[in-house]
């Protein structure tokens, strides 16, 4: 994590006082609170982000400064406040305020003009003995009132807010390889599956990304899916055209179906450079996100929603690998993972104790240890040419890889075969300046303006005017994958494979290393995290160009493999080096046959029938929306 060291602010102002001085705005600010002395800000707003320096009056002389960086800032308002005698204003941002009141007796209109800034900034606390990072929203409230009239004070507002606005966008497209007058207005896709996790995505939705999409004046088009596929159809079928991003609120089956519906487009090259997908995790799993968040170093825990709804206003985003999977007759795409065995079997099982929520897993693991199973079955894999030290075979390992060696096989010809057969911001110490706003202070937002309360029953599922909200059924099912047993989705042959574009033709057999025997299980995986406390992967990046494979085989004791399943959550169930039971090896492409199709097989988590199966990763196939730029 990066937080705001005193360095680190000092770098951060002396490049804010450098910039051009056509590309910034300064004025000075002052407060009259009855609870303390009359305070002098001076702000200066440009292109690195919001300067706040308080002016002191001790014996010191020595002004307090905070500094804001434009990267935090996601958006702002200009508002005029309808003054009545029951609405006093305790200090805030801007010049003393005087009495509301006329001779009449009659309430005024404000005569000032208040711009908000709406800002999410890192903020370090201590719980449980343990440095927590988070992310708290922030709004620096300016009061403009230099002005006789509204229309001048306000008029000076908007030119604050437009600079800001024009900042944000140019810190956005920083680095675009495309003209910024080519790039279409931002305006988001978003697919919800209702049903999704424990069933709250709706309310979710509503009460924490809402707002955020709301206070970056973001448009979006919310779809709540009715039954399985519809996101999947949705995407395949739909004109694209008007969006940027596709975003789905739910877990990774409903991001498998848009992933497999983009893709499976005849448009799919042009779809996949000019639109971003996102998560918004709010399902069961959430290993995508939970990735993405590990690999840009954002927090995720506590508020994983809020650091997906920030990420989707961004506007930042970097390719993504994509596995393409062929089993029988079908062909789909694989964002996650590939599993045979005890963790498949223990996901999958596990269904029907659902109601007892996470503790299913646990409750599921320990029977599964007590009625272990071993499968029959043959893996067949391209190591990868690229592999880190750490990655390499020990001789232990080559020695009995030399005993299960049979022949290398062209993987494409046994397909063929078997089918034919910032520290942060003091509360206290700018309190005049800066509004923390908390679920315990949003009354005075509600009141001044209610359109941009989250609690405002009008804003419920809206942003801004534009924005649409599609409810297709409040009785929606789960989402599924497309390709689930008894789904019958035949692949268009107009539609080429992303595969033949991408990468051409698999090597020749010499590549391949073939083992067949028991085992517990085969994992491979292409994300970090399986699940939000599952990291099962510490070593993959989003766009590596590899599959971590692991295979555990038979003959593994109870005790080694509850060590392995239990330090899943912290990364440490991996040997430092392959072994008799366990090994990892980092792959371009694999071949898995169970034999009999014995057994349960998960693609991103949900299940497809147990069939032979190939897979080859595509690295940087789709763009994926990321918490921040690439440095």
């Amino acid at each position: 994590m990066q937080i705001n060291s005193p360095r680190h602010e000092v770098e951060s102002q002396k490049l804010l006082y450098s910039s051009s001085a056509l590309s910034e705005l300064r004025d000075t600010f002052y407060s009259n609170s009855k609870k303390k002395k009359s305070s002098v800000f001076h702000v200066v707003l440009n292109s690195c982000g919001l300067l706040l320096q308080r002016n002191t009056t001790d014996n010191t002389g020595a002004g307090k400064d905070h500094f804001v960086p434009i990267s935090d800032i996601i958006g702002g308002r200009c508002v005029r406040l309808q003054r009545s005698p029951r609405f006093k204003s305790t200090g805030g941002c801007g010049v003393c305020t005087p009495s509301i009141s006329d001779k009449d007796g009659k309430p005024n209109e404000d005569e000032d003009a208040y711009l908000y800034v709406f800002a999410y900034i890192l903020k370090r606390q201590k719980r449980n003995m343990r440095n927590v990072v988070k992310r708290e929203r922030t709004v620096i409230t300016l009061r403009f009132r230099s002005f006789d009239s509204h229309e001048d004070n306000m008029r000076e507002a908007e030119k604050w807010y437009k600079t800001l606005k024009a900042h944000r966008e140019n810190y956005v497209l920083e680095g675009a390889t495309r003209c910024t007058l080519n790039i279409p207005p931002k305006r988001i896709l978003i697919l919800l599956n209702p049903k999704s996790g424990s069933g709250k995505a709706r309310e979710l939705f509503h009460r924490q990304v809402v707002p955020v999409l709301n206070e970056a004046e973001v448009p979006y088009d919310l779809y709540v899916t009715k039954h399985s596929n519809y996101a999947y159809d949705f995407v395949k079928k739909r004109d694209l055209s008007v969006w940027t991003e596709i975003a789905t609120v739910g877990g990774d089956g409903l991001f498998h179906e848009v992933v497999n519906g983009v893709l499976k487009r005849l448009d799919w090259e042009d779809v996949i450079e000019n639109i971003s997908l996102g998560i918004v995790p709010c399902g069961s799993g959430n290993g995508l996100a939970r990735s993405i968040a590990h690999c840009h170093e954002e927090p995720y825990d506590p508020k994983p929603i809020l650091g997906a709804a920030l990420t989707l206003v961004g506007g930042h985003s970097t390719p993504m690998d994509i596995v393409e999977i062929e089993v029988q007759d079908k062909v789909m795409y694989s964002f996650l993972s590939v599993g045979w065995g005890l963790i498949s079997d223990i996901d999958i099982e596990s269904e029907r104790l659902r109601p007892l929520g996470y503790q299913r897993f646990t409750i599921w693991t320990l029977h599964r240890l007590i009625n272990l199973r071993t499968y029959r079955g043959r893996i067949s894999y391209i190591p990868k040419e690229e592999t880190e030290p750490g990655a390499m075979s020990s001789p232990h390992e080559i020695s009995r890889s030399k005993r299960s060696l049979q022949h290398s096989i062209s993987l494409q010809e046994t397909l063929d075969k078997q089918y034919k057969s910032n520290d942060h911001i003091s509360s206290t110490e700018f309190e005049d300046v800066i509004s923390l706003e908390t679920l315990a202070n949003q009354s005075f937002r509600s009141r001044c303006d209610s359109w941009l309360s989250s609690g405002s029953r009008k804003s419920t599922y809206y942003s801004i005017a534009e924005s649409l909200y599609h409810s297709i059924s409040d009785t929606s099912e789960c989402s599924a994958s497309p390709y689930a047993e008894g789904t019958d989705d035949a692949d268009d042959p107009q539609c080429e494979r992303l595969s033949e574009k991408k990468v051409g033709p698999l090597p020749n057999s010499s590549k391949w290393i073939v083992e067949e025997g028991e085992f517990v299980m085969i994992h491979a995986a292409y994300q970090s995290h399986l699940g939000s406390d599952c990291f099962f992967a510490p070593q993959s990046k989003l766009n590596d160009g590899t599959i971590h494979l692991v295979i555990i085989y038979g003959g593994i004791s109870r005790s080694q493999l509850l060590n392995f399943l239990i330090n899943m959550s912290s990364g440490t169930h991996l040997p430092s080096q392959n072994n008799d039971f366990i090994k990892v090896v980092r792959v371009e492409a694999f071949h898995l046959t169970p034999h009999e199709n014995n057994g349960i097989l998960t693609v991103d988590g949900e299940r497809v029938k147990c069939s032979p199966l190939q897979a080859r990763i595509i690295p940087g196939a789709v763009k994926i929306m990321i918490p921040k730029k690439m440095h």
